[in-house]
């Protein structure tokens, strides 16, 4: 990872500091951001203000449990898809389990957890979405790219008709250039032959006085 990136969230959802504590000790090593709330109602404030990698979320809660909170979760487009792995001290839950996963759980793991195997599957999840966010990061920029090039064209596109209007107006110009010139040779022309008719005339009388 890169010591420049910021740190990536994981929310960790427990009424039990205990066992808060316990996820953190599991979870410290991975250079990750460990959030943790002790109720369903702070994690969903937790998720208005941050993006997630993945929720470790307790099933057991007083007021609001883990499915309440996962099906308000899942209700909102930003966290629509955001992983799930909900943790339970409850023994033959399968009714329960089967519940988790209709909801949208990745995983469903019992307590006592085996640290190795958690701190496995979150690495996983981590990782995933850290090469989410760098292909997102990596569109956007394609993306940008893509804009710029659009108004790149554009601006030779006004740059090109400017110099054909430029080119025209020349042409114009060297047209009337042209035409004057041949205007002013005709001019010329005329006034000289009207002098020399006019020595002709002129010449006759002069040698007359001689």
């Amino acid at each position: 990872m890169n010591k420049n990136e910021p740190l990536i969230n994981i929310l960790l959802v427990d009424d039990e500091p205990a066992n808060l504590l316990a996820l953190e000790a599991v979870l410290e090593n991975l250079d990750l951001n460990l959030v943790k709330v002790r109720s369903g109602e702070d994690a969903l404030r937790e998720l208005i203000h941050k993006d997630f990698a993945v929720i470790l979320l307790d099933v057991l809660m007083p007021g609001m449990n883990g499915f309440e909170t996962t099906d308000l979760i899942r209700q909102r487009t930003r966290t629509q898809h955001t992983p799930i792995i909900f943790l339970t001290a409850m023994e033959k839950a399968e009714k329960e389990m089967f519940r988790g996963y209709a909801l949208g759980a990745i995983d469903y793991m019992m307590k006592p957890f085996v640290p190795t195997v958690l701190r496995s599957k979150v690495s996983v999840l981590v990782e995933l979405h850290r090469k989410t966010e760098e292909v997102v990061r990596m569109n956007g920029e394609l993306n940008r790219k893509a804009n710029e090039l659009v108004i790149l064209n554009l601006k030779l596109e006004i740059e090109n008709e400017k110099r054909k209007r430029v080119a025209e107006e020349l042409r114009q110009s060297e047209e009337k250039f042209k035409k004057l010139s041949e205007l002013m040779e005709e001019r010329v022309v005329h006034s000289a032959s009207t002098m020399e008719d006019r020595n002709r005339q002129f010449n006759p009388v002069s040698e007359k006085l001689k």
